[in-house]
C-alpha cells in the first residue's frame, strides 16, 4: 500500500502506480511482500528488499531463481528500475502512466531511482514560495486533493 495512503485513506492516480509498481516486483522477484527469506529471517519489506540491492548494485539478485536465468539482464533490470521508481515513497516522484508504458514497449529507458532508498516525506506536495512570503502549492497535486489544517 502507497505511504500516503495511510495518511489520506484515498485511493489516487499515484497509490495505482505505486500498487503496479508493487505488482511488478512481485512478479520478477516470485516473493510476496512478508515472504520468508533464504535465511530464516523475514523480510517485511519487498520493495525495501530490492532497493537495497538495487543500492549495492545487486538489482539482478531479486529476480526468482524459477526463472534459471533465462531472461535479458538488460530488460530485468529496466523492469525492476520501472517497479522501484512506481514505488518511490513520494508520490510526486512516480513515473505517469504514460511513462511506464513508453518504457514497456521500449521507447523510453526507465525514470532514474536513487541509490539510496529515499525517505517518505508528508505532505509531498512541493511548495513554492512567492517573494511575499505567501506559499502556494505547486501545479502536481495528488487527485484528489485534501488539504490538512490544524485546529
Amino acid at each position: 500500500m502507497a505511504p500516503e495512503s495511510f495518511l489520506t485513506g484515498r485511493a489516487t492516480v499515484e497509490t495505482d502506480v505505486y500498487a503496479f509498481g508493487v505488482l511488478v516486483l512481485e512478479v520478477i522477484s516470485g516473493r510476496k511482500p512478508g515472504n520468508q527469506n533464504e535465511e530464516n529471517s523475514f523480510t517485511n519489506d519487498m520493495v525495501l528488499w530490492i532497493w537495497l540491492l538495487h543500492s549495492n548494485g545487486m538489482i539482478l539478485d531479486a529476480v526468482d531463481s524459477r526463472l534459471n536465468e533465462e531472461f535479458e539482464n538488460d530488460e530485468v533490470g529496466c523492469i525492476l528500475v520501472l517497479g522501484l521508481a512506481c514505488c518511490h515513497p513520494n508520490p510526486h516522484e512516480r513515473p505517469s502512466m504514460r511513462t511506464i508504458l513508453k518504457v514497456l514497449v521500449g521507447e523510453e529507458d526507465p525514470p532514474t531511482v536513487p541509490v539510496e532508498v529515499p525517505a517518505f516525506v508528508w505532505p509531498s506536495v512541493p511548495l513554492s514560495f512567492k517573494e511575499d512570503g505567501e506559499s502556494t502549492s505547486h501545479s502536481g497535486q495528488l487527485t484528489p486533493f485534501t488539504e490538512i489544517t490544524g485546529r
